[in-house]
Formats: C-alpha cells, sequence, structure tokens
C-alpha cells in the first residue's frame, strides 16, 4: 500500500480505524496478541515466584535475553516480507505456550521455553514496527502509534487481571492454554495484511552491519537508544519487586498482583487514548515528559500503606510509560528512513532489553538487602538520574529531524 504525501489534515484515532484497512488488521492482531501475552506472562512471574526472586529474575532475563539479537533480527525485517514473518513468529510462541499449557514443566525447562518464545517475539518486534509507515501516511503516524499503544497496553489492563484469577483459581496451566490460543488467531488475522515487500537483498550478516553502523553514527537513533538503556536499568527494577511488595509487605494474594499490576497498564490505556486524540509533532518532549511520570510514580510506590494507593501510583508510572513508548516509536520513524526501519527498531528494542537483563541482574541482590520498598525508591531515582544523563543527547534528537540517508555502499 502506497503512502500518502501526509499534508493534508490528519484523521482522529476511530477515523483512522475505519478509513486504514490494513492498519485496522495489524492492530486487531496486536490487541489480541498483547492480551494473551498478558495472561501468560502473569502466570510465569507467579509461578517463579513460587521459587523466590532469583527465579522470578531468572524467568523475566529468559524473556529479556533473546532481544539482544534485536540487530539481526531487525535485518531479517528488511529482508524479509514483513507480513510472513510476523504470522511465523505468532504461530511459534502459540506452540511454545501450548507445550508449556500440556506439560507444566519444572523450572530449568520453563526458563528454555521462555527462550524460545521470546526469540519469536523478538523477530517480531522490528516487522511490526517497521510496517506502521507502509500503511498510514507520514502525518498519521503519532496517532498510529497511539492506537498500537492502545493495544499494547490492553496487555497490561486485562492481562494481569484475568491472568492472575485464573493461576489463582485453575492454575497457570489455563493461562498459558489461553495465551497460545491468542497467538494463533493473531497468525490468522495477520494474513489478511497485504503483502509487505522487503528493502534488501544482500546477506544477513551484512545487513546487521550496515544497520548497527548506521545507528552508531546517526544522532537521531543513537541518542534514543543510549536513552533507553539508561532509563530501562532503573525502570525495570520494579518488574520484579513489585510481586513482592503487593505479597509481602501489603498482605496482597495473587490475584491482588495481578490487580495492582494491571492499574500500571490501565494507566498507559488511558495516555494512549488521549495521546491518540492530542498527539501533535513535538516527540522529544513528548518523551521527557513520561519518563517523569515513570519515575514519581514508581518511587511513590515506595510509601504506598495499601493495595489501592500502590495501584493508583503504579497507573502514574503506566500513563508515563506510554508516553514514553508512543514518542520514541514515533521519533524512529521520523528520523530514519524506510530501508533502514527494522534495524533501528531492532537496536532501540536491544537497548531496552539489554537495560531490562541489567535491572533484573541487580533486582534479586538489592531485593534481598533492601527490601521491595528501598528498592522501589532506588528505581524511581534512577529513572530520573537516566533521564537527566540523556537530556542533553535528545535536545540533539529535537534538532535533527530530517532523516540522514546511510552511506552509499552501506545500506541495502
Amino acid at each position: 500500500m502506497s503512502r500518502r504525501s501526509g499534508r493534508g489534515k490528519s484523521p482522529g484515532m476511530t477515523t483512522l480505524l475505519r478509513a486504514r484497512g490494513p492498519f485496522r488488521t495489524l492492530w486487531w492482531s496486536r490487541a489480541v496478541s498483547f492480551t494473551g501475552d498478558g495472561i501468560g506472562r502473569t502466570a510465569l512471574v507467579l509461578t517463579a515466584a513460587e521459587h523466590g526472586p532469583t527465579a522470578v529474575s531468572l524467568v523475566l532475563l529468559a524473556v529479556a535475553l533473546p532481544r539482544f539479537l534485536g540487530p539481526i533480527a531487525g535485518a531479517l525485517a528488511d529482508r524479509m516480507e514483513q507480513r510472513r514473518l510476523m504470522a511465523v513468529c505468532e504461530v511459534g510462541q502459540a506452540v511454545t505456550f501450548a507445550l508449556l499449557a500440556v506439560f507444566l514443566p519444572a523450572l530449568p525447562v520453563l526458563l528454555a521455553l521462555v527462550l524460545v518464545t521470546s526469540c519469536f517475539a523478538t523477530a517480531f518486534v522490528p516487522a511490526g514496527r517497521s510496517a506502521v509507515p507502509a500503511l498510514v501516511a507520514g502525518a498519521d503516524l503519532g496517532r498510529a502509534n497511539a492506537l498500537l499503544g492502545t493495544a499494547f497496553n490492553i496487555q497490561l489492563a486485562l492481562g494481569p487481571t484475568i491472568g492472575g484469577f485464573m493461576t489463582e483459581w485453575g492454575g497457570a496451566r489455563w493461562a498459558f492454554a489461553v495465551n497460545a490460543l491468542a497467538f494463533a488467531v493473531s497468525a490468522l488475522i495477520l494474513l489478511r495484511l497485504p503483502a509487505l515487500p522487503s528493502h534488501s537483498t544482500d546477506g544477513l550478516w551484512s545487513s546487521t552491519v550496515a544497520g548497527l553502523r548506521y545507528v552508531a553514527t546517526t544522532p537521531g537513533p543513537r541518542a534514543l537508544v543510549t536513552f533507553l538503556f539508561l532509563a530501562v536499568s532503573f525502570a525495570a527494577i520494579d518488574n520484579v519487586a513489585l510481586v513482592f511488595l503487593v505479597e509481602g509487605d501489603l498482605g496482597g494474594s495473587a490475584a491482588d498482583f495481578g490487580l495492582v499490576q494491571a492499574a500500571y497498564g490501565v494507566g498507559m490505556l488511558a495516555a494512549s487514548g488521549v495521546l491518540g486524540l492530542v498527539m501533535g509533532r513535538n516527540a522529544v518532549w513528548l518523551l521527557v515528559s513520561g519518563v517523569l511520570l515513570v519515575a514519581t510514580g514508581t518511587a511513590a510506590t515506595a510509601v504506598a500503606p495499601a493495595l489501592l494507593v500502590a495501584a493508583a501510583l503504579q497507573a502514574v508510572a503506566g500513563m508515563g510509560n506510554a508516553a514514553e513508548n508512543i514518542a520514541g516509536d514515533t521519533l524512529v520513524q521520523r528520523l530514519v528512513p524506510r530501508p533502514m526501519l527494522g534495524r533501528a527498531f531492532g537496536a532501540t528494542s536491544t537497548a531496552a532489553q539489554l537495560g531490562s537483563a541489567t535491572a533484573y541482574l541487580v533486582a534479586a541482590p538489592l531485593l534481598s538487602a533492601a527490601g521491595p520498598r528501598v528498592t522501589f525508591v532506588i528505581a524511581g531515582a534512577g529513572t530520573a538520574l537516566a533521564l537527566l544523563v540523556a537530556l542533553p543527547a535528545l535536545r540533539r534528537v529535537s534538532r535533527d529531524r530530517r532523516p540522514r540517508r546511510p552511506t552509499p555502499g552501506r545500506h541495502l
């Protein structure tokens, strides 16, 4: 599908979904897949929590580690027909979670299967994000990303609630089975997309190296990669700490954990809806504002006296995370030329996951030494500090609005 010039009036969110049939197809696929993944991910954390903080960190590390292959996944997205690649990734995740549901394996095998499903998810991310500019006009990118953010945030708003209740009352098998079904349905929906042809015929390795070189030498993408690593290294610590704050300090149950975690998703969902209506072109300062909200909500969760207060503060952090995600994706799509989009998204995804892995490595010893409440203070303060460190680079992004073309002979 060809892109329009983007100079006309940008449609609203509902109009964008009605007017863009292929984009609507992508949105529905993401909504179904994300919701199921939220259910399955919650069941994974609750299952691991039975073995203590180290097991939770190991599960989350198994999710994060394959994302280090993001540059290779980005090269795949630029080299392969993206509709087929996305569908294969969803089928692969469906099979993996079906195996989890049937066998409910011991922790070592569970970790291996989580690694497999995360490999498929890693391959999907740059393909899905780089497909958006092919489905909507340039002026509509912000609203399209907000809509996709809404679909993603359904995962966090509904998935943990359903996953928590399913795990508590029916066991993790049911949650894993529902997630497998969601991935299968998503794959079928994706087959309705038009063909999304590749932009490269070079070898995978040379394409990967060219993408890394482009990101390393281009101010905008380089600034975003640096910023994401620093911010997520602190912010993701609360992914491990939350279950112990809820079930320990606040005396909650597995279902309570699901509800508090869902509040984060509700905040993301609300922010995505608002930004879909008011999203402008100043994505850099939206990114800055979002990170400040994440830092504030995370640090304040440390002093929450009750579950309801913790849920409200997590909602604040979720609002900031939604703004950060939407702004970051929009910046990449505006700054990077189409033939390099997959590799740019692969690099930013890897930066975020490297930050997550760093957070998960330090979370268990930090929790053991300081407890959940101090851990939340450190996570929030560190997130704010990362913003201060990266702010000069982000200002440079705001001046680098025009895409820089890759050097001839080094791109595909």
